[in-house]
């Protein structure tokens, strides 16, 4: 007797979609409509009670879905994470997503179909890159998600982020207050709003004073100790004096220090650093690092207590304010009064 997953596979796409086919209810193109139509007259397939009630059948699963250009899983964030769902007697699927693209326009909804198809009853979306468009469509047929480090004003509600312009401000300011007016920057990712939102905010704090930075002296990053290594020898070989680089986030911070004292440079004394995000080696480096801490655990809990409340009644406390604060460690020098 032919199965739901016999279905999905002869017609080439996840059993998600397949559910929604057999229950009437959410938004399938109709080419996919009658693909799966068709694979199901093709394979005499008789939909029974389970598969009927495959959207509302609870599994005790959460999915999170995120991607390499949304930086790499935080590992503290996934364990707290884990621990409360394991305290609420549910688990927890973590997958890589794909994004869409012009090749490939449901790419992103068929890797949340996937997910779907394994039995997650909701699904934690990490960052920002995935398109509002998809998001959209998703959230219609499967309303069971929340966003984490991102906001779609629709879907407000489900979703739990910070004020990235501010804390990249705070970054810009925090280097002005220390007498630095010639600042270098070694940006996050570019293709995600959360590393342009940042961005946007230091570049304002610096503008707000009258400074510009030389275009020479921005070197877009992608969050990865690669990428600030690459981002500082060119800082170097500009030939362009600076005095201070902000690093779209701790990771390129560590890099962008480690390659500085390879090639002869004192951090701080030479040039100083400020990173963002407040990682939990941040105060071992030497010099310990000055960052922007941002509130990523206190976001994922509620995140996840939302979800957990959406998806199984609870009726957990929630979190609704995520403040950003600046930490003052030792990788930034004083250059007032020196």
């Amino acid at each position: 007797m032919a199965t739901i997953n016999d279905v999905a596979k002869l017609a080439g796409v996840g059993i998600g979609s397949v559910s929604r086919v057999i229950n009437g209810k959410g938004s399938v193109s109709e080419k996919t409509k009658l693909i799966i139509n068709k694979a199901i007259k093709d394979l005499n397939y008789k939909p029974n009670n389970s598969a009927r009630s495959l959207v509302s059948k609870k599994f005790n699963t959460i999915g999170i879905w995120g991607t390499e250009s949304a930086g790499t899983f935080n590992s503290s964030t996934l364990k707290l994470i884990d621990h409360e769902l394991i305290s609420h007697g549910k688990h927890c699927l973590i997958t890589n997503g794909d994004l869409s693209s012009k090749e490939n326009p449901n790419a992103a909804i068929n890797s949340v179909d996937d997910l779907i198809s394994k039995g997650c009853d909701g699904i934690i979306f990490w960052g920002t890159d995935i398109s509002n468009f998809d998001i959209a469509y998703i959230e219609k047929y499967f309303p069971n998600i929340v966003l984490l480090n991102n906001k779609i004003e629709s879907i407000e509600h489900k979703c739990f982020y910070y004020d990235h312009y501010k804390a990249g401000y705070s970054a810009g300011q925090h280097l002005l207050d220390k007498g630095h007016t010639k600042i270098a920057c070694i940006t996050g990712d570019f293709r995600t709003e959360d590393g342009r939102t940042r961005h946007e905010g230091f570049l304002d704090s610096l503008n707000d004073k009258g400074i510009v930075i030389n275009p020479e002296l921005i070197v877009e990053g992608n969050y990865s100790f690669i990428k600030g290594q690459e981002g500082v020898l060119h800082l170097i070989n500009t030939n362009h004096e600076f005095t201070a680089i902000f690093c779209g986030n701790d990771q390129t911070a560590m890099a962008a220090i480690s390659t500085l004292s390879s090639n002869g440079y004192s951090v701080p004394n030479d040039i100083s650093i400020i990173g963002y995000d407040d990682n939990s080696i941040a105060s071992f480096l030497s010099p310990p690092l000055s960052t922007v801490r941002v509130p990523f655990d206190n976001m994922a809990l509620a995140a996840v207590r939302s979800l957990l409340n959406k998806c199984y009644n609870m009726e957990l406390s929630l979190e609704n304010n995520f403040p950003v604060e600046l930490v003052q460690r030792e990788s930034v020098k004083n250059l007032i009064n020196n």
